[in-house]
């Protein structure tokens, strides 16, 4: 456990270095310190977590507990995990080390309690928070502390983020023939019997399809997304009764990516609520044809409710699928 010590209290240093970057006060003189350290750089979004490293160290007797408390109440998840990282100098991998126990939330406060704590005199654990859909369009902001077994508290408030309004859904699997039919209000996909069966017609906005070519000329079609305005293209599609052939703006983008879409490391580049509420679509048509893997589209719906970026997660030919993640935003 003496590694663990060793460890963390870099971790600690680098966080009060930065903490002098930004300008803050810290007392010297002080046993008891802590900083902070947003893990994160993408929009809150309801569906994904912001990441913290809450960092607290003692000179003076032993580490007791930590606690954290959100201005608005998270969802499912939100709390501090029991576990510190440190980086394995023979092999440059992070590894976990449980430094702490009773990880606990209720309501807006999350508490941890220090374990080993004549080992643990300085630890940096992970605080998760996941936006609630009753915080979408508001701020947020924390006040993490800590105490010790002397009786001194330390604390630390972060400053304001906003939680952004867009949802955003992941992994959606559609399927030519079948899983085909997409609603941006609902946020899902549905069979052309689901579509019937729960009076969904009005709600559906585009329709997949794959064909590897098409036309009398057999130009390379492939993965599709078409707007049930386009009779061309779905002239061999049935189509769920009551359909309104709506003309939904999309606009093919080869260009743009979403890190929290492809849900992978990589790259570090995001979609905000400002980039749906002033994408234009002066080139948009009632179609997308040939998307590939980390393509997408712009999509508007007919009425102007819902502006969305629809992200191209895989590709199958052989079992005529395409695997999309969306994020979408209500204008009015």
């Amino acid at each position: 456990m003496k590694k663990i010590v060793y460890f963390v209290l870099p971790v600690l240093g680098t966080l009060l270095l930065n903490a002098g970057c930004q300008n803050k006060e810290v007392d010297p003189g002080a046993t008891l310190k802590n900083d902070l350290l947003k893990k994160t750089t993408g929009p809150a979004v309801v569906g994904d977590r912001i990441e913290f490293a809450y960092a607290i160290g003692t000179l003076d007797g032993d580490l007791k507990d930590v606690r954290a408390e959100a201005s608005i109440t998270g969802g499912k998840g939100t709390g501090f995990s029991g576990f510190s990282w440190y980086t394995d100098r023979s092999t440059g991998v992070d590894k976990p080390v449980q430094t702490a126990a009773d990880t606990v939330t209720n309501g807006a406060v999350s508490t941890a309690t220090i374990i080993d704590v004549s080992k643990n005199k300085a630890v940096t654990l992970r605080y998760y928070y996941y936006p609630s859909e009753e915080g979408k369009g508001k701020d947020v902001s924390f006040r993490f502390s800590g105490t010790s077994s002397t009786g001194k508290e330390v604390a630390i408030q972060s400053p304001a983020y906003r939680i952004s309004r867009m949802s955003m859904k992941r992994s959606l699997v559609l399927t030519d023939g079948a899983k085909a039919y997409v609603s941006l209000a609902d946020m899902a996909v549905y069979s052309k019997a689901e579509v019937e069966q729960n009076n969904l017609a009005s709600k559906i906005d585009f329709v997949y399809i794959y064909r590897p070519t098409l036309g009398s000329g057999n130009f390379a079609f492939g993965h599709a997304l078409v707007a049930p305005s386009n009779a061309d293209y779905l002239k061999d599609v049935s189509l769920p009764a009551g359909l309104p052939k709506t003309r939904t703006a999309i606009d093919k983008r080869v260009d743009v990516k979403d890190a929290q879409l492809r849900n992978t490391a990589g790259f570090d580049v995001y979609i905000d609520d400002v980039d749906l509420e002033q994408t234009t679509f002066p080139s948009a048509a009632d179609y997308a044809y040939g998307l590939a893997v980390d393509q997408g589209a712009f999509v508007k719906t007919a009425d102007g409710t819902y502006v969305a970026y629809v992200y191209v997660n895989a590709v199958n030919n052989t079992t005529k699928s395409m695997t999309i993640s969306i994020k979408q935003i209500k204008l009015k």
